[in-house]
């Protein structure tokens, strides 16, 4: 059996997990340039950030780069960053490797939320799965993979809008 891809696994554990060790890191590494080409992965390719989020003291923000390794197909790894205070300043504290090793394929579209999401399978070193994602160019919209699913295992929901990341680059 294999687990489920958690891929924005933004909760409030991952910002109690990330200042449990105060090993430095930073998220300000150089961003990951996008793909202008036509090709089905091309919307997804480059740095995407979420915004800052609070939890009991602490905040946090994930990172995720995508790199394109065919027409159809990306790798990546998604990086959460713990800070202390409230505001996501000064240097991270803890970055907590989210999924690492990210390998996504292209499966196909499916309607959702009134939007033409594309289907993807994954498999990164935390597990394998499938994902369902959307972006207009400037927001990237991930299927909740604790939602309902279709008759092929695709989330038929998108995640609050909490967890969406927007372009870095």
């Amino acid at each position: 059996m294999t687990k489920p891809l958690r891929f924005p696994l933004i909760a409030a554990t991952l910002a109690a997990t990330a200042l449990l060790a105060a090993c430095g890191g930073g998220d300000d590494d150089p961003s990951v340039e996008g793909d202008s080409s036509g090709d089905v992965v091309a919307k997804y390719i480059g740095t995407w950030e979420s915004d800052c989020y609070a939890d009991s003291g602490a905040s946090a923000k994930v990172r995720a780069d995508f790199t394109k390794t065919s027409a159809t197909s990306f790798s990546g790894n998604v990086v959460a960053y713990g800070y202390i205070g409230s505001s996501c300043s000064g240097p991270s504290v803890k970055d907590e490797k989210v999924l690492t090793n990210l390998s996504m394929n292209h499966a196909g579209t499916k309607a959702i939320s009134g939007v033409t999401a594309d289907k993807f399978n994954g498999a990164a070193d935390q597990g394998n799965g499938k994902l369902v994602m959307y972006t207009d160019g400037s927001t990237l919209q991930l299927g909740d993979v604790d939602a309902s699913k279709d008759a092929e295992g695709y989330p038929n929901s998108f995640y609050e809008s909490r967890y969406t990341l927007k372009r870095r680059n």
